[in-house]
């Protein structure tokens, strides 16, 4: 890759990172909030993914405490 593209590309990146930090900085509540849902939306689909795949919540929590090394 070329080295403009990737200042470009960091360049893109940084003021992404600013600007959430404003908002973040200035409307709390607000990004706690859409964390929340967003959370709450990512445990849902995967619940529903691995209930699809057929494992249950038990099969869910001993993946959970092999990884973490439970």
């Amino acid at each position: 890759m070329n080295s403009n593209v990737v200042s470009l590309i960091a360049d893109q990146v940084i003021g992404a990172a600013k600007n959430t930090e404003r908002y973040v900085r200035s409307n709390p509540w607000q990004a706690a909030g859409a964390l929340a849902v967003v959370g709450l939306a990512a445990g849902l689909a995967l619940t529903r993914g691995a209930r699809r795949f057929g494992r249950s919540r038990a099969d869910l929590s001993g993946a959970v405490s092999e990884v973490s090394g439970g």
